[in-house]
């Protein structure tokens, strides 16, 4: 969703330095008194569950899975029926979960995410009140169970956005269990900012069905109760839904449409056949069609049954209305199948003209998303579409689901902000949705990696702005001001402010183009697109993602995690002073006045010797030196400039003082 140099331990980009004097240890830290150290950055030290794992061999030491990993997963059968006028949802479903762990299961446990809106429940923040889900049968293992504790006695019980299960038998590894539940909801106006309606002409209805909760190789079961802030962390599985809705509403969902001839028109599929090979916008349904129903299939029952399939997902998410044009084209991936040849994605937009007049050319951002993102990330988009849905009403930025994205009107602002949001929701394709974190825990996985591909894809459409520095000014702005919290924070535990937004996108996005300028970008590259690769339809930890990136360096980055990741240590480096020395040559001092360690890159312009490039490795600042001088020969001259970190991507929270002569 969105609201919006050197390595320690042998890779040191260690260029000759002249000599360098060390200066005392004393720091010089900001807005810390000179009597204080400067501290040494703590070993990253991974939690006992963690260390645990690698013990079993479900983890690797390089970060990769390991030869014992597991998922587990499940097969679901859905079917739901809404009424538009009053936003009530009726469902069935049929869930046959796979126990893939080595460990029999004594309960079981799911996620009832439409329980945010009943009366009593625990949030982050103030929500509708709809009642939340009302249950009218749980079934499990072919016993109908009632209310219970779920301990002793085969029953459930429900505790806000959790439900607990005692099944009638334990469910042993390798084994399996059905179960099916019958549930309504009234759906919110506006849930979270992520699902609801407009008006009544538009739905898009997620997190709307009984979900089993993940149980992972790390903790067994991680359901923490869903209060509207923090995100979510799912398993994967595959799924058949059909979704009734009155007849003349288009409808569109994760997967495929498995009835096309049923609900749709011929009209409307032919267009479809055509923008599914287009590389320019086709108009599959144009307002008038849809508001006359045209659109559709005629239906003497006065309703319309749409079936979906889809497989190897984390979540199944739908949308329907009676007034939103529907236009659509297609992207050119990289050979998915091995035939040796590009392969095509269909790329559909739902919109209203009156309401979102940008959306004019949603189709084209949608395209280059998806392309751009193929391509950078290394893995292919995998799956049969990608579909954007305007959400005036119901949601101001975007928010991401398997192959679909809710996005705000965007009314009043540039085209740029609105591919900016559709290029992010679309990355998050890739993270989380194919490579699964735990967006609950550490949202900074997925909301930093993305905004790291929004922008890097924003350099190349919209090209004129190093948009990377830009994002980075949210990060460095509060980091200044002393307001940021860590980024190994639990999502639902931040304190009102900046912190969740600044520690969960800004930030990790600097810091991904801060790792990339330290390895180097093909060192950097071949670990980003092994961690995308091995972890895909599985669940990485930051420790999975640290280890894969020290692998790749052959070194030893704990420095850069601890101070960044774990701590909100701030980077200030500063050229305090150009002295220079009788009979030619100068002297630059260079000081640290953060906590946080960094190399540091020197460039300094001389009348004798041109430009020269001076580093200063981070073993050096390791060491608890606050201070650093440069001794430059006669034969350079003059000093007539000094600039630290040229490139501009360290995470430097006072640029100013980076130059010499000041300004």
């Amino acid at each position: 969703m969105v609201s919006k140099g050197g390595l320690r331990g042998g890779v040191v980009v260690a260029v000759a330095l002249g000599m360098v004097c060390v200066a005392p240890p004393a720091a010089r830290s900001q807005n810390v008194p000179d009597t204080v150290r400067r501290p040494v950055p703590a070993p990253v030290v991974p939690p006992p569950y963690y260390r645990n794992a690698l013990a079993r061999g479900t983890r690797s030491a390089d970060g990769s899975p390991g030869p014992n990993y597991w998922t587990q997963w499940a097969d679901y059968d859905l079917s739901a029926k809404l009424e538009p006028t009053t936003a009530l949802l009726e469902g069935k479903e049929t869930i046959r979960y796979h126990n893939r762990s080595p460990y029999a299961l004594r309960r079981l446990v799911v996620n009832l995410y439409q329980n945010l809106y009943g009366q009593g429940v625990i949030r982050n923040e103030p929500e509708p009140v709809t009642g939340g889900v009302k249950l009218k049968a749980v079934v499990v293992a072919g016993d109908t169970l009632e209310v219970g504790d779920a301990h002793s006695a085969p029953s459930y019980r429900v505790d806000g956005t959790i439900m607990t299960i005692r099944p009638p038998k334990d469910v042993e590894a390798g084994d399996s269990v059905t179960l099916g539940f019958e549930w309504s909801f009234t759906l919110p106006q506006n849930g979270s900012g992520r699902m609801g309606y407009s008006n009544h002409e538009v739905y898009l209805v997620g997190y709307w069905f009984p979900k089993m909760a993940v149980f992972d190789d790390l903790r067994g079961w991680d359901a923490e109760p869903y209060m509207g802030i923090a995100e979510f962390y799912e398993d994967y599985g595959d799924y058949t839904a059909s979704l009734t809705v009155p007849a003349g509403w288009t409808l569109w969902a994760t997967g495929e449409l498995q009835n096309p001839d049923e609900v749709y028109s011929p009209t409307t599929l032919d267009r479809l056949r055509q923008a599914a090979v287009a590389d320019t916008d086709v108009v599959v349904a144009s307002t008038t069609e849809v508001k006359s129903g045209n659109a559709t299939a005629p239906a003497q029952s006065g309703w319309l049954t749409y079936r979906f399939k889809a497989d190897s997902v984390r979540d199944f998410t739908w949308t329907t209305s009676d007034v939103q044009r529907w236009d659509a084209t297609s992207a050119v991936v990289p050979d998915r199948n091995g035939d040796g040849k590009d392969d095509r994605v269909l790329i559909n937009s739902f919109w209203r003209e009156e309401r979102a007049p940008l959306w004019e050319d949603q189709w084209k951002y949608g395209k280059e998303a998806i392309e751009f993102h193929s391509k950078y990330t290394g893995l292919a988009y995998p799956w049969p579409h990608m579909t954007s849905v305007e959400g005036a009403d119901i949601i101001g930025g975007g928010m991401e689901f398997p192959m679909m994205t809710l996005i705000g009107p965007y009314q009043g602002r540039t085209a740029q902000d609105l591919f900016s949001v559709t290029t992010h929701e679309l990355a998050h394709m890739w993270i989380p949705m194919i490579v699964g974190t735990n967006e609950t825990r550490h949202a900074w996985m997925d909301e930093g990696s993305t905004t790291f591909l929004e922008d890097q894809s924003e350099m190349e459409y919209w090209p004129g702005v190093d948009h990377h520095r830009v994002e980075a000014q949210d990060y460095l702005r509060t980091a200044a001001a002393d307001q940021e919290q860590s980024m190994m924070r639990n999502g639902n535990w931040y304190a009102p402010g900046p912190g969740y937004e600044v520690a969960s996108y800004s930030k990790p996005a600097t810091l991904m183009v801060a790792l990339r300028e330290m390895m180097g970008q093909d060192t950097w590259e071949k670990a980003y697109r092994a961690f995308i690769s091995e972890w895909k339809y599985r669940h990485p930890t930051p420790w999975d993602f640290f280890e894969t990136f020290q692998h790749a360096v052959g070194g030893n980055l704990d420095w850069f995690w601890t101070s960044f990741y774990y701590e909100t240590w701030t980077l200030d480096q500063e050229v305090l002073s150009v002295t220079p020395m009788n009979g030619g040559g100068a002297v630059v001092k260079i000081v640290a006045r953060g906590f946080a360690p960094y190399p540091t890159k020197v460039r300094i312009t001389t009348t004798g010797e041109g430009v020269i490039d001076r580093n200063i490795p981070v073993d050096y600042w390791l060491d608890g030196h606050a201070d650093a001088e440069i001794d430059l020969p006669p034969s350079v001259g003059a000093v007539t400039r000094v600039e630290l970190d040229p490139d501009g991507y360290a995470p430097d929270v006072d640029r100013s003082n980076n130059f010499w002569p000041r300004g």
